[in-house]
């Protein structure tokens, strides 16, 4: 019996070491590579407020009249009208059809069209060029002669059509624009390691078979009693889940541990963010485990209760023939 328990021992430990990787490719597989998961509003409304700063950011970097007519919040207001979250969920959702056919083919290359984003933002140049118009003042004699063809004007000159007052406006705007925004990003697959967790999810039924096969073979190991069975069932189910527990709450706070050497805070909150999703669904695999864990101890419980009352019976009715 010692060595039936050691033996049950080892596969105990093994089950729990062996529990970490499933925990890492359920949570792949319900997240980055689950095409349900970009279409989530939660997700897309959290990247939609990143990429809307982002690109204010590139754009006034890029364009001189933005920085001399608005402000930051100014400008972001201005994109948001015509560039809205349901239209970036458009092509969020178009790679995540993409992402669904790299894991089927992945010689295809993985790109993120921008072509959208391009779009809009070449109409939110004519809204910002109409609102600069309406701020511009009428030229004076003076002014007449220092305006210049091609050149953003700092007034209106009189009976001027207005389509040539704003024409530099406009093309210094979609100037930037087409610095600022690329119409795709390609080579994305290349650029992480997407194909390494599609390799992963790979073995998502085999690893989830070795797990059942351990829980066997602890159970062929202990043959009987079946209380004791369960009892080292439910251990290496908890530890399992408080395994996978422990690492959800390593990757909630992952970037607290680690120094990162950067100004950029809102991409070190981006990453938070979608660490935040994985380590949700291990989080709640975790529990189930644990849950299950509990379930088993209470088994044994009544198992053995149930085995100490026969037993006692058995005894009196010895004592009584």
């Amino acid at each position: 019996m010692l060595l039936r328990k050691l033996a049950a021992s080892i596969l105990v430990f093994l089950f729990v070491v062996l529990a970490i990787p499933n925990f890492f490719i359920y949570s792949l597989s319900r997240t980055y590579l689950n095409t349900d998961f970009y279409k989530r509003d939660d997700l897309t409304n959290g990247v939609y407020e990143v990429v809307v700063d982002k690109t204010t950011e590139g754009l006034q970097s890029k364009s001189t009249a933005l920085n001399g007519f608005f402000k930051s919040d100014e400008l972001k207001k201005q994109i948001k009208q015509v560039f809205t979250a349901k239209i970036f969920s458009e092509i969020v959702a178009d790679f995540a059809n993409q992402m669904e056919l790299y894991k089927q083919n992945p010689n295809k290359p993985l790109v993120l069209s921008l072509k959208l984003l391009r779009e809009n933002l070449l109409t939110v140049s004519n809204n910002l060029a109409y609102i600069i118009y309406q701020d511009l003042p009428t030229c004076s004699d003076a002014e007449l002669a220092d305006l210049k063809p091609d050149v953003i004007p700092s007034c209106v000159p009189k009976g001027v059509d207005y389509d040539q007052v704003v024409k530099p406006i406009i093309n210094n705007f979609e100037a930037s624009v087409y610095e600022a925004v690329p119409e795709e990003l390609s080579n994305i697959d290349k650029a992480f390691p997407i194909q390494v967790l599609v390799d992963i999810e790979n073995y998502r039924t085999i690893s989830f078979m070795v797990l059942i096969l351990l829980i066997c073979l602890i159970s062929l190991v202990l043959y009987k009693p079946i209380s004791l069975i369960v009892t080292y069932l439910g251990t290496a189910i908890f530890l399992g889940g408080a395994a996978g527990l422990g690492i959800s709450y390593t990757l909630e706070n992952l970037l607290s541990y680690v120094n990162v050497q950067t100004n950029d805070q809102q991409m070190v909150d981006l990453i938070h963010f979608f660490l935040n999703f994985l380590a949700a669904e291990m989080n709640r695999l975790a529990w189930l485990f644990i849950a299950a864990g509990v379930a088993l101890y209470v088994i044994r419980f009544i198992l053995v209760r149930t085995v100490d009352e026969n037993v006692r019976k058995n005894e009196q009715l010895s004592a009584v023939n």
